[in-house]
């Protein structure tokens, strides 16, 4: 006769991550809110915006109540080319995508326009090379 098998008692220990192991990266999501428009396109970024990432799940806010039921019904056929464009540009590696309601953003005030062109271009010039060094795609 053969012995049973035996079954060990012993229990593998949960592994511990560190705290904010979970937490999303934080400068991923302000790059995913930079270039949200690139992202979802520009019908889309009129109307929504994103909220979140929780546990790999993106979570996008739409303040058009009237639009979340049809966006919730095209996100399936969509989501994979939005997730993939945001892996390709972003490099966030995104499971899910829920869409919530939520309050429009708040309204940014005009910057008032200098008088001098030359300044103005210099300026505008900076604010690009600042949102490249934002975005990753230069450095500082």
């Amino acid at each position: 006769m053969k012995p049973a098998p035996r079954h060990s008692s012993r229990r593998t220990p949960p592994r511990l991550l560190p705290l904010g192991a979970r937490e999303p990266d934080r400068r991923a999501e302000a790059r995913l809110r930079q270039a949200w428009g690139f992202v979802v396109g520009p019908a889309l970024a009129d109307r929504t915006r994103p909220l979140r990432v929780e546990r790999n799940v993106l979570v996008m806010g739409c303040w058009e109540l009237t639009c979340i039921a049809p966006l919730r019904e095209a996100a399936a056929a969509v989501w994979p080319q939005i997730r993939d464009r945001i892996r390709r540009a972003l490099g966030l590696a995104l499971t899910d995508l829920q869409i919530v309601p939520c309050d429009p953003p708040p309204a940014v005030a005009p910057i008032p326009r200098d008088p001098d062109p030359l300044r103005a271009a210099l300026h505008l010039l900076e604010v690009r090379r600042q949102e490249r060094i934002r975005l990753g795609l230069e450095a500082d």
